[in-house]
C-alpha cells in the first residue's frame, strides 16, 4: 500500500498508516486490501500460515491436504435456514424475503464432531455477497475448530446460491395453466354442468343447496358478474340493503364457486393498497362494505370504467441521480361486486355497476328461517358435506374450463332502451354486456363459427330471453325509479295502515296522520329501517311531513296520495317473444326489397 498521497509532503510522527507502509516497504511485501483467493479444490500449507498465524490454531486441529466438493443439505427450523454440509451445520436467521444486492444474516456454524468437546459454535453477522465477509468468517471458523477455510467459503456460496434460488420460486408465479390445470375426472363432472340446457336454473339450485335461499335473479346476476371475470368488458355490481338482509352471505356463496387463485377479497383497503396487488386482470375483487376514502373511490372509477391505475411517483435516475417524475399504469380488468347499507353512495361509482337490491320482504325471512331450521334436520346429518363439497368442485372445474370468446350479438340493432336517466347510458352497455357474458357462460352449448378471418359464438334467443328477465326484473325496476326496494315495501304498508285508520276515523286516506311509532309498530320493522325509509319517501314526496319532524321533536306525517307506486315505463324494451318476431323480419327484410 502507498504512503498516503495528500500528506507524501509532511511527517507525521507516530502516524499508524506511514508506519505500515514504511515497513512493508523495508520487507519488500504488498501490504493487501484482502486475502488472496482461495482456490476451492485444495488449500496449500503457505495459504494457511498467511491466513492464520500458528499461535491461532486449535489444539488437534488437522488441515486436510484436499477439499472434496460436498452437497449443502437444507431443512428448516422455525424462523431459521439450517444448511448442513459434512459434519458442519450451518444455522441462518434474517434472511429478507427479498433482496438483490447485499444479504446480511446471522450465521452460526457448528462442528458436533469435534474431538474433546460436546460441540463447537461459532456466531458472526456477514454480508454473504460480501467476499470479505465470507472469507473473514471462513477464517473464524478455522480458528474455532479448525475447518479449512476454503470448504467453509464454499458452503458459503452454495447456501447463498440456496437462498437466491428460493426467492427466485416465490417471486415467480406459476403459470396460469399450471394453476388451473383440469383432471379428467374434473372435467367430465364440468362439462356436465356446462352442457345442461337448464344452465342457470342449476345455478340459483345449487346456491340453494349451500344455504343462500330465495332472490333466483340476485343469484344469477351475481354469478354472472363473478364468471365475466374473463371477458375483456366484465360487469360489476353492488348491492345496497339495509344489516342483516343477506349481502355479504349471497357474495361469500358465489365466491365459494370461484376458482381460489381467481378471486382477490378483502374486507379493508389503505389508499395505495389497489396499487400494489399483484396481478389485476381477469379476477373477481370483492371489496366488500362499500365504504371508502375519496382516494379509493376514485381509484374504483378508474379500474371500472379506464381498466388501469395510474399514478405519478417520483424516481431517482440510475444514471444522473437526479430526481423524476413518473408515470406507472397498471392494467386492471376485473368483475367487482361492493355491498352497502347506506343508499346515499357516491352516484358516479353506482352508475358504474348494476344495483341491486335484496329481498327484505316479510317472505323471504321467512324462507331464511326454514333454511336455518334444517340445519341440525336428520337429513342434513345423513347428507354431510359431500354434496357441497361436489358442487363447489364442479362449478370450480366449469370455471376454469371456460374460455375467452369473441362474441356476436346480432340483437344489438333491433334494441331499445328508456332514456330518461343520465345513467341509462351506462345501462344500455351494460345490458349488451349483460347479454354476451350469458352467452359466455353457455359456450359449450354453442357451435363455434369461423368465416375464415375470425372464430365467434353467436347470441341466441335464450341468451336475451336469461339477460331480459334479469335486466327488467332485478335492475331496471328499481333503478329508473331510484327508490329503494325496502323503501317500497315499507310504503306499500303505509298506506294499508293509512286506509284501515282512515276507514275507522271516517276521513280521507291522506288526511291520516301517523308517526314513526306508529309505522314501527304496524309493521314489525325496526327503528333503523322505519326511519331511513321514511327520510327516503319524504325526499321522493310519497310522504309529507304534517308537523314536527325536526330533531327532538315528533314527527307526523302523511300519505302524498292514495296511488300505488308507479312501475317502470319498460315497455319499449323488446320482450323475447317481440325480439324473435324482429329477428324474422329481420332476415325476410332483403328477400323482400328484391
Amino acid at each position: 500500500m502507498a504512503k498516503k498521497k495528500l500528506l507524501e509532503e509532511f511527517s507525521l510522527k507516530g502516524d499508524l498508516i506511514d508506519q505500515i507502509s514504511e515497513e512493508a516497504e523495508r520487507e519488500n511485501t504488498p501490504v493487501m486490501d484482502t486475502l488472496p483467493p482461495v482456490e476451492p479444490a485444495a488449500i496449500s500449507e503457505e495459504t494457511q500460515a498467511a491466513t492464520v498465524t500458528p499461535e491461532e490454531v486449535p489444539a488437534g486441529a488437522v488441515a486436510p491436504e484436499g477439499i472434496e466438493a460436498r452437497e449443502v443439505s437444507f431443512s428448516r427450523d422455525g424462523l431459521f435456514h439450517v444448511f448442513r454440509s459434512g459434519d458442519i451445520s450451518y444455522r441462518i436467521g434474517g434472511v429478507k424475503p427479498l433482496f438483490v444486492t447485499s444479504l446480511r444474516v446471522n450465521i452460526r456454524a457448528a462442528n458436533s464432531r469435534h474431538a474433546g468437546t460436546g460441540g463447537v459454535s461459532y456466531y458472526d453477522s456477514i454480508d454473504l455477497y460480501a467476499a470479505r465477509g465470507r472469507v473473514n468468517f471462513a477464517q473464524g471458523v478455522y480458528r474455532t475448530w479448525g475447518a479449512v477455510p476454503a470448504r467453509v467459503e464454499q458452503d458459503l456460496i452454495l447456501i447463498l446460491e440456496k437462498l437466491e434460488a428460493e426467492r427466485d420460486a416465490a417471486l415467480v408465479r406459476k403459470p396460469e395453466a399450471e394453476q388451473s390445470a383440469v383432471s379428467e375426472a374434473d372435467r367430465r363432472l364440468a362439462l356436465e354442468l356446462l352442457e345442461d340446457a337448464n344452465l342457470f336454473d342449476r345455478i340459483a339450485d345449487d346456491l340453494t343447496e349451500l344455504g343462500y335461499v330465495g332472490e333466483e335473479l340476485n343469484k344469477q346476476l351475481m354469478y354472472i358478474c363473478a364468471s365475466s371475470r374473463k371477458l375483456d368488458d366484465p360487469i360489476s355490481v353492488m348491492i345496497l340493503s339495509q344489516s342483516a338482509s343477506g349481502k355479504s352471505f349471497l357474495v361469500d356463496t358465489v365466491k365459494r364457486l370461484m376458482p381460489p387463485e381467481e378471486v382477490v377479497a378483502v374486507t379493508s383497503l389503505s389508499d395505495q393498497a389497489l396499487n400494489y396487488i399483484d396481478n389485476l386482470t381477469h379476477k373477481f375483487l370483492v371489496l366488500g362494505e362499500a365504504v371508502h376514502g375519496e382516494v379509493i373511490e376514485y381509484q374504483i372509477r378508474e379500474m371500472l370504467s379506464g381498466k388501469e391505475l395510474s399514478r405519478l411517483v417520483t424516481v431517482k435516475d440510475e444514471e444522473t441521480g437526479k430526481m423524476a417524475s413518473r408515470v406507472v399504469r397498471t392494467p386492471v380488468i376485473v368483475s367487482s361486486v361492493m355491498s352497502g347499507t347506506n343508499h346515499a353512495v357516491n352516484p358516479e361509482n353506482a352508475s358504474r355497476c348494476f344495483v341491486i337490491h335484496t329481498d327484505e320482504s316479510r317472505e323471504q325471512t321467512e324462507r331464511i328461517q326454514r333454511s336455518q331450521r334444517e340445519k341440525y334436520s336428520l337429513e342434513r346429518l345423513r347428507s354431510g358435506n359431500e354434496k357441497r363439497n361436489r358442487i363447489i368442485r364442479q362449478h370450480r372445474a366449469a370455471q376454469r374450463l371456460l374460455e375467452k370468446k369473441h362474441i356476436v350479438n346480432e340483437f344489438a340493432p333491433l334494441l331499445d332502451f328508456p332514456t330518461s336517466l343520465m345513467r341509462m347510458r351506462r345501462d344500455h352497455d351494460r345490458f349488451l354486456d349483460l347479454i354476451a357474458c350469458v352467452c359466455f357462460l353457455r359456450q359449450y352449448q354453442k357451435k363455434e363459427v369461423h368465416d375464415g378471418e375470425v372464430r365467434y359464438i353467436r347470441c341466441d334467443l335464450e341468451d336475451y330471453r336469461i339477460a331480459y328477465r334479469i335486466m327488467v326484473s332485478a335492475i331496471l325496476a328499481d333503478t329508473i325509479r331510484e327508490l329503494p326496494a325496502g323503501a317500497q315495501l315499507l310504503y306499500e304498508e303505509i298506506r294499508e295502515y293509512a286506509q284501515k285508520a282512515a276507514e275507522k276515523q271516517e276521513l280521507e286516506v291522506t288526511q291520516v296522520v301517523m308517526t314513526q311509532r306508529q309505522i314501527r309498530e304496524y309493521t314489525g320493522l325496526s327503528q333503523t329501517a322505519v326511519r331511513m325509509g321514511i327520510r327516503q319517501l319524504v325526499e321522493y314526496e310519497y310522504l309529507i311531513v304534517s308537523r314536527g319532524g325536526r330533531e327532538r321533536s315528533k314527527g307526523f306525517y302523511r300519505l302524498a296520495s292514495d296511488e300505488s307506486l308507479k312501475g317502470a315505463d319498460l315497455s319499449m324494451i323488446p320482450t323475447p317473444d317481440e325480439m324473435r318476431e324482429l329477428m324474422k323480419k329481420k332476415k325476410t327484410a332483403p328477400t323482400a326489397q328484391n
